[in-house]
């Protein structure tokens, strides 16, 4: 049995306003973890990526522990970051896997730290990557998974979705069994 809390990113975007993660046309009454240029350029200019970081950590204490992390896009790109931070242990959360659909590596700078080659992220994850993703091109999805320990990929034909299909269901199934099995008692 799953129990599910849902967060909603902390931030109205603004209009003109593109964070990474989004594209134009999805973003009216949108909300974000953190605003900045293009996804596809390296920019420095990141707004609200802390205030972000607190309102999970906030949710963790009141409404969790919770076992996992689960995001979407621009949420699968924080999930990570959030991972990477309980891992140099700033902030109080203890997370034991990570779900990242259409993940990336985030291109803002003050980020940067979090996605160091010399240290890997030691919670397992899978990462959910669909082929025809124009948003997140599968090669940009790719990035971000060797900078953890345990990664598992689940691949779908799909484009910038969470597939639904029973091939995708059987492999989060198998992986949330595999992660009952080695957190049991904890």
């Amino acid at each position: 049995l799953l129990d599910l809390v849902f967060i909603d990113a902390p931030h109205v975007i603004e209009n003109g306003v593109h964070p990474e993660g989004h594209i134009a046309g999805d973003i009216e009454g949108g909300r974000g973890w953190w605003m900045s240029g293009s996804a596809q350029e390296h920019t420095d200019a990141c707004r609200e990526f802390e205030e972000s970081v607190k309102a999970i950590e906030r949710a963790y204490k009141q409404e969790g522990p919770f076992d996992g992390i689960l995001g979407f896009s621009q949420g699968a790109c924080m999930a990570a970051m959030i991972l990477s931070l309980q891992c140099l242990k700033k902030l109080e959360c203890s997370f034991k896997f990570g779900i990242l659909v259409s993940g990336f590596q985030s291109r803002t700078c003050p980020q940067d730290h979090l996605f160091a080659k010399e240290r890997s992220i030691d919670v397992p994850t899978l990462h959910i990557i669909g082929d025809t993703d124009t948003v997140i091109p599968k090669e940009r999805a790719l990035e971000i998974v060797p900078f953890f320990v345990a990664p598992s990929v689940l691949w779908h034909p799909g484009g910038h979705i969470l597939p639904t299909g029973s091939q995708c269901n059987k492999q989060f199934i198998e992986f949330f069994k595999r992660m009952a099995s080695t957190h049991s008692g904890a």
